[in-house]
């Protein structure tokens, strides 16, 4: 079982990327403290909070929930569906 959450990377094309926990080692709290926040400032000026895992850096991230390894959604398609089908 695993903690899926869904980040989207600083830029503008907003690209999205799933990162995953292992349920056996993270509780969800754990997992999720793993997002570490952080205060950036844009080129305009306007401050913001954006978050920074593993080095990656983060608009924002959300958690999609606890998954069987071959049930993890790989897309926002695949995580609606598996919201119908629960």
């Amino acid at each position: 079982m695993r903690h899926v959450f869904r980040a989207t990377k600083l830029g503008w094309d907003r690209e999205q990327e799933g990162i995953w926990f292992d349920a056996d080692k993270y509780t969800k709290e754990e997992a999720e403290a793993q997002f570490k926040p952080y205060q950036g400032t844009t080129k305009d000026g306007y401050p913001y909070t954006g978050y920074e895992y593993d080095g990656q850096k983060y608009h924002d991230y959300l958690y999609l929930g606890v998954y069987e390894d071959d049930k993890m959604p790989r897309n926002n398609d695949e995580y609606i569906d598996s919201l119908l089908n629960r």
